[in-house]
């Protein structure tokens, strides 16, 4: 088998709806790599399946191509996704985020449980470029939560307030040494 024909056939793979041949596929997909697979994953991810965005997320994560940035982070905050977003999020954390500082701390703030997870450890492992004004943007949307906590999934958990505000502290100790 070429290895045309084996992509061919991993793309019928992926999307037969059975999980664990969806789940092979995605991984030997995400081992091959190259353009195509690429652009045929990033279609993947504006599937209403959300089994499917997650397999093209999983093997997203494995190709460690940064192109890919921008479609995850677009798929993650459509609102049909956001109950669902989590396997998205964890797929950055094997990708280049330092432009996005501001997006992955609306991650933190606005998604859900697992999503949040997932954003507090790019914060924490990744360098990111920012400046005062997206740390001035950052704060005022963390003091909104707190006097509007609705806002934040998950807010009522007494770890979850207590991450962000870890995650928020270590960025803004930058402002501090500005001034």
């Amino acid at each position: 088998m070429t290895q045309q024909e084996e992509i061919d056939q991993l793309k019928q793979d992926i999307l037969s709806q059975e999980w664990e041949r969806m789940r092979t596929a995605a991984y030997r997909l995400g081992e091959i790599g190259g353009d195509e697979v690429l652009g045929f994953l990033l279609s993947l991810l504006k599937s209403k399946d959300p089994i499917l965005r997650n397999c093209a997320a999983l093997a997203l994560k494995d190709m460690k191509d940064n192109r890919a940035v921008e479609p995850l982070l677009e798929s993650i905050f459509k609102r049909e996704n956001h109950k669902y977003n989590g396997t998205m999020v964890f797929a950055l954390e094997g990708l280049d985020c330092s432009q996005n500082l501001k997006e992955i701390f609306k991650i933190l703030f606005y998604e859900s449980y697992e999503a949040k997870i997932s954003a507090y450890e790019i914060l924490s492992e990744q360098e990111f470029e920012f400046s005062e004004e997206d740390l001035h943007e950052i704060n005022q949307m963390w003091a909104d939560i707190k006097l509007h906590p609705k806002k934040c999934p998950n807010y009522e958990y007494e770890e979850v307030p207590n991450m962000i505000q870890n995650a928020v502290d270590g960025y803004m100790s930058y402002l501090q040494g500005e001034n």
